[in-house]
């Protein structure tokens, strides 16, 4: 197996070359087990009850993700799957939770945002005069 650098230093050409050169096995009832978990995360998508929207600040939002970087042990990374396909769907799963999470929080920052845009104006009035 190539190592990132490898793999980073390669062209295209040649990735697609290897692509196509490297034979390709699907483990049995991967499809099956894509489907089920895909059919589960929508049951448990439509069960989920929606929390109360607050406004958090933003700033407060990203001193506790800072905080949690600096705070955490650092430790190297485990494999964790022996299936890079099953790997990938994990990583896309968990990309796809954060693109969630994220615009959560792009939708309260912009209410925020608005809702911020009134005192502001009011002091900027105020001083005006």
């Amino acid at each position: 197996m190539k190592t990132l650098e490898e793999i980073e230093n390669l062209s295209l050409e040649e990735l697609e070359r290897n692509a196509l050169e490297a034979p390709v096995t699907v483990p049995d009832g991967l499809e099956r087990r894509l489907r089920q978990a895909l059919a589960a995360r929508e049951i448990a998508e439509a069960a989920r009850p929606r929390p109360v929207r607050r406004l958090v600040p933003l700033a407060a939002v990203a001193a506790a993700a800072a905080a949690a970087v600096v705070l955490l042990p650092q430790r190297g990374p485990k494999d964790s799957f022996d299936d890079p396909l099953l790997a990938y769907a994990e990583v896309e799963k968990a990309f796809q939770t954060i693109s969630d999470k994220m615009s959560a929080g792009v939708d309260l920052a912009r209410e925020a945002g608005s809702a911020a845009e009134l005192p502001k104006s009011i002091l900027n009035k105020t001083q005006s005069k």
